[in-house]
């Protein structure tokens, strides 16, 4: 994927339309636009797809993953690249520990969506940027209705990614910017 291998356990999840899942990946780099400097904390990372695209281009990348064979593929995964640490643990118990300012929030759930202390602990961590790919409409429009409606975030950009070709699944990629960032920058 974007010239870079995986190793991916059978227990451990991985797009299955590598095509699709390389535009997927552009796309959310595209829509960081990284200077070098951004602390990025991927939750819900997997056998580490995001972290080990997104290190070479960042200051630190925090990943967090509950499934242990995910956690050790990520970590063959992400071989040299010093500036990944894993967590393996629920993004809901971890995010709340996780201190300091954090530029990137990566949130790529499983179709369930977002626990709702994931979303808490979110909107606590107040990144500057939260960047959601979704597999369910349903449920991502529920995850940003909880980040968006008390004010936090504002919704930047949504874009679909046509994962399953000719079925009625698609994968959509969210861009929220936190309102104190907003509000700022102007």
């Amino acid at each position: 994927l974007l010239d870079r291998t995986f190793r991916v356990a059978g227990s451990s999840f991985f797009q299955v339309n590598p095509p699709q899942a390389e535009a997927l990946a552009t796309l959310l780099i595209e829509r960081l636009g990284l200077t070098g400097s951004e602390i990025i904390v991927d939750a819900y990372a997997g056998v580490g797809t995001f972290a080990a695209l997104l290190a070479p281009s960042a200051g630190r990348v925090i990943a967090i993953e509950e499934s242990a064979s995910a956690v050790m593929d990520a970590a063959l995964n992400t071989d040299g690249l010093e500036n990944v640490e894993f967590i393996e643990a629920k993004t809901e118990d971890a995010l709340p520990g996780i201190i300091g300012n954090v530029d990137v929030l990566i949130l790529d759930p499983p179709r369930r969506g977002c626990h709702p202390d994931a979303i808490a602990g979110a909107i606590k961590l107040s990144p500057r940027k939260i960047v959601m790919v979704s597999c369910d409409p349903h449920t991502m429009a529920r995850d940003l209705a909880s980040l968006c409606c008390n004010g936090s975030f504002i919704l930047e950009e949504l874009q679909p990614v046509d994962m399953f070709p000719q079925t009625y699944h698609v994968e959509c990629v969210t861009t929220l910017q936190w309102r104190g960032f907003a509000a700022t920058s102007r």
